[in-house]
């Protein structure tokens, strides 16, 4: 086993739309990766709040938490956190299996 950690590809930029109205309006916000960090971190916080029947409530949450504490108005994080799942499953997923097969153990595909 390396003791070299794997290169990271940097992530592409993710958008947020901020409304549906007419071009000028439906203006995109750019997330950094501090604020993409940090709505990961509302989305545990207040995980348990994530339940059947409620879900548009909880994302209505983050989002107006988010906006509150990084200034940012999302129309959308659930898209959001989509796509960081999606990037993390392709650029990490095929670290980890390559990792549990060098240590004896196997991950479903």
């Amino acid at each position: 086993m390396s003791s070299q950690t794997p290169s990271l590809s940097p992530a592409p930029t993710i958008l947020a739309s901020r409304g549906r109205g007419p071009p000028a309006d439906n203006l995109r916000t750019q997330l950094n990766d501090e604020e993409k960090l940090h709505l990961v971190h509302l989305c545990i916080e207040y995980q348990a709040e994530h339940v059947k029947g409620k879900k548009g409530a909880f994302w209505e949450k983050i989002r107006m938490l988010l906006k509150e504490q990084i200034g940012k108005d999302l129309r959308d994080p659930h898209s959001i956190m989509r796509i960081l799942l999606q990037q993390f499953e392709v650029q990490r997923l095929p670290q980890m299996r390559q990792l549990k097969w060098s240590c004896g153990a196997r991950l479903s595909p």
